[in-house]
């Protein structure tokens, strides 16, 4: 934990159960880590040039409804956990999305203040229509949140958290590379603080699964990473010409 201090004792995290769960999902995160997002060509495509600055405000816009809700889906989470040290811990988490107290840092106002710096006004990120791959991943996401056991939504979440390390830096090299003077500082407050923020949640299925939680996170995580490879189909497609970004996202 980054920011607050850890609510789970040595005793707990090292019960029979805590740690039949965390071997568990050790191993499924390293069954996740085979999985075809990790090795998307999406994450190679700067080799060959960068995108054109339309294209590139097409991702980077499109992102934006990936981002605006996800502090939202963490509060409903929390509302969920079981106990209050589990809401403690995810508080964590939220501390830092809301930006740690100041307003203008939550990491929404952050995203929009980088769009800001590239032309893309706030109207035009929040009007965009959503793409198809982004509306599945945050329905899948809403639900998993909202009706999934506890652990399970934890697990989804470690897993969604896993997804920053390749995501990050291509979407911050595509920015820099179409635009000059764009701020990073979105980027910047993301790296291995979301590790961190990976294992809180992995340490939350580890003290609140049980062994009837593990089939169901193991196809929740792979439907997560299913739906982000379609995200990033769409964006290669953008990328390749092969996708209509003017129809769907008003650039041009």
């Amino acid at each position: 934990m980054e920011h607050f201090s850890n609510p789970f004792g040595r005793a707990e995290l090292a019960s029979v159960s805590a740690l039949e769960n965390q071997a568990f999902f050790e191993g499924l995160s390293l069954r996740a880590k085979a999985h075809r997002f990790f090795s998307h060509p999406f994450f190679s495509k700067l080799e060959g040039g960068a995108p054109s600055r339309t294209v590139a405000s097409f991702i980077l816009t499109s992102f934006y409804q990936v981002v605006a809700p996800f502090t939202g889906l963490l509060c409903s989470l929390a509302g969920r956990a079981p106990s209050l040290r589990a809401r403690f811990a995810l508080m964590d988490n939220i501390y830092e999305e809301m930006g740690c107290g100041r307003l203008a840092d939550a990491h929404p106002n952050l995203y929009l203040k980088m769009l800001s710096s590239v032309g893309i006004s706030q109207h035009s990120a929040e009007n965009m229509a959503t793409l198809p791959a982004i509306g599945r991943l945050n329905q899948h996401l809403r639900s998993v949140v909202d009706h999934a056991d506890f652990a399970v939504a934890c697990a989804v979440l470690a897993s969604a958290e896993a997804t920053i390390a390749p995501s990050f830096p291509v979407l911050s090299a595509i920015a820099q590379q179409a635009f000059a003077d764009v701020d990073t500082m979105f980027f910047d407050r993301h790296g291995s603080r979301d590790d961190g923020h990976a294992g809180d949640a992995s340490m939350l299925f580890a003290v609140s699964a049980h062994v009837t939680d593990f089939a169901a996170a193991e196809t929740e995580v792979m439907i997560d990473l299913d739906l982000r490879c379609e995200l990033n189909d769409a964006w290669l497609a953008a990328c390749s010409g092969r996708h209509e970004t003017q129809r769907a996202g008003g650039f041009g």
